[in-house]
């Protein structure tokens, strides 16, 4: 994620599609710095990746919760680890290359992206899902939270076992208790998330909902996972407060009455 050609449609399964978002928020220019590379897979494309990058991440095009996602770094005797879930296996460039080869053919297209450097928290990795509706005309925020993975594993989302906490409390250890560096990450946050929204509307003209996956490294830099067209909002379900929550459904009774 060579580069195969790309038909955009207004279909509700071109909305869904990882590539398809991303050619689209690349070009803008205050989004293109917090887009990973990202490429269709081939196994040259993806073994070219792993010379400059240490992992690189296999995601299904239109896949969704985190299934069918496979991590793949480099180790330090020469050779490759791949991890599909709990499944660790430790293989060589020929091994490599064929398990590519085989996500290349199947029947799900999938891309190639650069493994991104998540914050942790206790140390375990954590993401950040920010919560965006469009009741009437205008992109609100209306919810933002991180969720954690599980011990030892990479996958955050909620139906993978991640845990929903406020934003602020892993943000504050990731800083070192910096309360300006903590409130420029949420502000950038909001900031990237609602260009996104309005990046992805102009294309898509029915989309209400996006449910925005970012990550934040120590330095600070944000990067965009995804954007998903059809969120889930069980996630915020799980926080100690209820407002987000009520905000949520709030809108979602807003946006059904049109």
């Amino acid at each position: 994620m060579a580069y195969q050609k790309v038909v955009v449609s207004m279909s509700s399964h071109s909305v869904k599609g990882k590539m398809i978002k991303h050619k689209l928020l690349i070009k803008d220019p205050s989004l293109y710095p917090h887009l990973p590379l990202t490429k269709w897979l081939t196994p040259s494309d993806a073994l070219y990746m792993l010379k400059s990058h240490s992992t690189v991440f296999l995601k299904p095009d239109g896949g969704s919760g985190g299934s069918g996602i496979l991590k793949i770094r480099n180790t330090s005797t020469g050779g490759y680890e791949i991890r599909y879930g709990k499944i660790r296996e430790r293989v060589g460039r020929h091994t490599l290359y064929r398990t590519l080869r085989r996500y290349q053919k199947s029947s799900t297209p999938y891309i190639v992206q650069k493994g991104i450097h998540l914050g942790r928290y206790h140390g375990r990795v954590f993401d950040i899902r920010m919560y965006l509706q469009r009741p009437r005309s205008e992109w609100g925020i209306s919810g933002m939270a991180a969720r954690i993975a599980p011990p030892h594993h990479y996958i955050t989302n909620y139906t993978r076992g991640g845990k929903a906490v406020l934003l602020e409390k892993v943000l504050y250890p990731l800083f070192e208790g910096n309360t300006e560096k903590v409130n420029e990450c949420i502000e950038n946050l909001r900031l990237i998330s609602l260009n996104i929204a309005t990046t992805l509307n102009k294309r898509f003209k029915d989309i209400r909902e996006l449910g925005i996956d970012l990550a934040v490294e120590s330095s600070g830099q944000i990067w965009i996972i995804e954007a998903n067209t059809r969120p889930q909002h069980k996630l915020f379900t799980k926080l100690p407060t209820s407002e987000m929550l009520r905000t949520i459904r709030h809108n979602k009774k807003k946006i059904k009455k049109g």
